[in-house]
């Protein structure tokens, strides 16, 4: 056989086999993941009914419906063992940030109470013999049982709820975890292992169908009014997604997803069928404000990409950015004013109120009233000019105390009196009182009054006092209108602040679009592209990725003192520590050794902010290593005259000294971004967190290759004259 016959031949074989081999993946059973909330032979029984109708609109293919609870899905996900997924929104929220996914084919329509429902809530239940258990305030230091943290209808719906209502129900509650399915919360309840028990809707209505449980035996906390549910106790949030594998050949999910939408009612025993893809946008501001997975852990972006791509929207943002900080300043500027008259005036006041000790009478050529009052008679000689400041003739005003007190405002007459009962008891060593007194044509203005007394009796009672009359209604009103000027800024600056976040909240939208239709090009024109056009398609990917959480950075600065948690006292170690567990997969990774000494006290603040400022250092300390030595970081505690100091020393690249002013302002960067990835913005947040609390923060380091130190000092709430610290 010659050279040539045998190359066709073996090019036969080839060809057979590569024929084979497609044939066998096409003919492929397709595989469906289905969560299981329900016990797994029931959902299984359920959905077998699915496989069914696919196979008959598509003959072609085999499906195969499997029920898994979530460790089996996400492990059968990442070994890419499934075709399509159905599973509850939360979990697909998760899943697709993990793996890209683009939006689901279709959303579930179930039967509820003989209505078709597109959405689906939680419920939140107790025994109804408990009295004690009535609204969401009731759950704080209750046991509740809930199927798993990452359910969404089990447990992230109802802490949202409590959430809503100031609850953390992770810090406040002990939760009992009973795992899949739903029925095992219910049978903890009833079995009186836990007080409170969460499952999504529709789970206690199957349960008393089946006669699994009497409706009267338990009562529902939170309950709210919705068509279509009669037990209820959050909002709605969209049924559960249908979705497909990135690895499912585009054709058969286009047929799977006609299907699915033409399919006819009761099909599947329960379902009405599906619909169109919902919006699961109220879904993930959910699992963004538990911060729960996907949005556990901080954001990277970078500023350069996004601005090439998108320069217009950044440069709107950073306009109202500077606009904020620009009406900060003005505002800081009007308080210093304001601060500087005060310390005048009052410096004024002084040296009159000496001046007219020494000279008494005499003031009165410089155009201020004078009295004097003989204590015992109540007879009171008031000069011309005292009676002229407020528009009587000399002859006009009696001449005693009844009428001065009289004359008086209604709003001032006890202070003033008691001021003055002070002073005769020896409490006050200068009688100094600003009031208001009504003139002739019946309106108030206001006078500043000083006096002394001058005799007393042989029993060392007052007996004579003399004194003068101060003009200073025109200080006032300017005192008035600075204070108006001041809470005008104070408020322009909160509508400021909102407008940033609402400008930062409102732009995440349309980019989620832009990314979402980016992703949609890269799957469908990867092949057709050549290296240059994919390269560009990437970048563009890459900055709409970092833009997104660019944006979500300048968010949460905005929250800071806002929509942070309220300041309280707390324990420094235990913030300590949630940093720690925090950095803890980066250090490892990085097999850095974190060294904590001191005295860690306790202190009046926020505390999600004070994790996240430790956070950041941490992670900075760790983040900017030198390549080839393990990082040692050294976190130093201490308390000195009411404030605590806290320093982060590492032995990484450290610090030009001329570049220390740059570190804490709006996205500078001192490393090129492909020697380390960062925005900038972390260390901007750390002061500004600082500066909430009323402290400050600063570095050292004797350059670059030399390691650094960052530290902050910060009052702890409470001075030891004060005797206000927690006991």
């Amino acid at each position: 056989m010659t050279k040539k016959a045998l190359n066709n031949r073996f090019k036969f074989l080839l060809f057979c086999c590569l024929l084979t081999s497609f044939t066998a993946l096409a003919n492929a059973p397709v595989r469906i993941g289905v969560l299981a909330y329900r016990p797994k032979p029931q959902t299984l029984e359920q959905w077998q009914a699915l496989g069914k109708v696919l196979h008959q609109a598509i003959p072609e293919r085999e499906f195969i419906v499997e029920a898994l609870n979530y460790q089996e899905l996400e492990a059968s996900i990442d070994a890419k063992q499934l075709d399509f997924v159905l599973t509850n929104p939360g979990h697909y929220i998760h899943i697709s940030y993990q793996h890209s996914f683009s939006a689901p084919l279709a959303t579930l329509v179930r039967r509820e109470n003989d209505r078709s429902q597109d959405m689906f809530g939680g419920v939140i239940f107790a025994l109804a013999e408990r009295e004690d258990l009535n609204a969401l305030s009731d759950l704080r230091g209750k046991k509740i049982a809930v199927t798993s943290q990452d359910s969404l209808g089990g447990f992230q719906m109802q802490a949202y709820e409590a959430a809503q209502a100031g609850i953390d129900i992770v810090k406040a509650s002990q939760l009992l975890l009973t795992g899949m399915p739903h029925d095992a919360v219910m049978e903890a309840v009833l079995a009186g292992q836990a007080d409170i028990g969460f499952v999504r809707s529709g789970v206690l209505e199957d349960l008393a169908k089946n006669g699994k449980l009497d409706l009267r035996q338990i009562k529902i906390l939170n309950a709210q009014a919705s068509a279509g549910f009669k037990l209820l106790s959050t909002q709605l949030y969209p049924e559960w997604p249908f979705l497909a594998m990135p690895t499912v050949d585009h054709q058969l999910a286009k047929k799977v997803a006609g299907t699915l939408l033409l399919m006819g009612a009761d099909r599947i025993p329960g379902i009405v069928g599906f619909t169109i893809p919902a919006d699961y946008n109220s879904v993930e501001q959910l699992l963004r404000t538990l911060r729960v997975k996907p949005f556990d852990t901080a954001p990277q972006f970078t500023l350069t990409d996004i601005w090439q791509r998108y320069p217009t929207p950044v440069m709107a943002l950073a306009a109202g950015v500077f606009l904020v900080i620009l009406l900060s300043l003005s505002l800081f500027s009007v308080n210093l004013y304001l601060a500087a008259e005060r310390r005048r005036v009052r410096e004024q006041n002084i040296r009159l109120m000496d001046s007219e000790y020494r000279w008494k009478f005499a003031l009165e050529g410089a155009g201020e009233g004078a009295w004097d009052w003989d204590i015992v008679s109540g007879e009171v000689f008031f000069s011309p000019r005292w009676k002229s400041m407020i528009g009587y003739q000399p002859e006009e005003f009696a001449n005693n105390f009844d009428a001065w007190r009289d004359s008086l405002h209604p709003d001032d007459t006890d202070r003033v009196l008691k001021t003055l009962n002070d002073y005769f008891d020896g409490k006050e060593k200068l009688y100094w009182v600003e009031f208001r007194m009504r003139c002739k044509d019946g309106h108030y203005k206001w006078i500043l009054a000083k006096g002394m007394v001058v005799a007393k009796t042989p029993e060392g009672k007052p007996q004579r006092m003399l004194g003068t009359h101060v003009d200073i209604d025109k200080h006032k009103q300017i005192e008035r209108e600075l204070l108006q000027s001041h809470d005008a800024l104070l408020r322009s600056n909160v509508d400021l602040e909102q407008f940033a976040y609402s400008v930062s909240h409102d732009m995440r939208q349309p980019l989620r679009m832009v990314s979402g239709h980016l992703q949609f090009l890269e799957r469908n024109l990867s092949e057709p592209l050549d290296e240059d056009a994919r390269q560009n398609l990437n970048f563009a990917l890459d900055g709409a990725k970092r833009m997104d959480a660019m944006i979500v950075s300048l968010l949460e600065y905005s929250r800071i003192g806002r929509k942070t948690q309220q300041k309280s006292w707390i324990a420094s170690d235990a913030v300590r520590d949630e940093a720690l567990q925090f950095v803890e997969p980066l250090a490892t990774q990085c097999q850095a050794n974190i060294l904590c000494q001191g005295h860690w006290p306790i202190l009046y603040a926020s505390r999600d902010e004070l994790s996240r400022l430790l956070q950041n250092l941490l992670v900075n300390a760790l983040h900017y290593r030198q390549e080839n030595q393990a990082p040692v970081v050294e976190v130093s505690s201490e308390v000195s005259d009411g404030l605590w100091r806290l320093s982060v020393r590492d032995n990484g690249i450290g610090i030009n000294p001329e570049q220390f002013d740059r570190l804490f302002q709006f996205f500078s960067r001192l490393q090129s971004r492909k020697r380390f990835e960062g925005t900038g913005m972390g260390l901007a947040l750390c002061r500004r967190i600082v500066e909430h609390h009323d402290g400050k923060i600063w570095v050292d380091s004797a350059g670059e290759g030399r390691g650094s130190c960052f530290s902050f000092e910060i009052p702890l709430g409470y001075t030891p004259e004060s005797n206000t610290q927690p006991t």
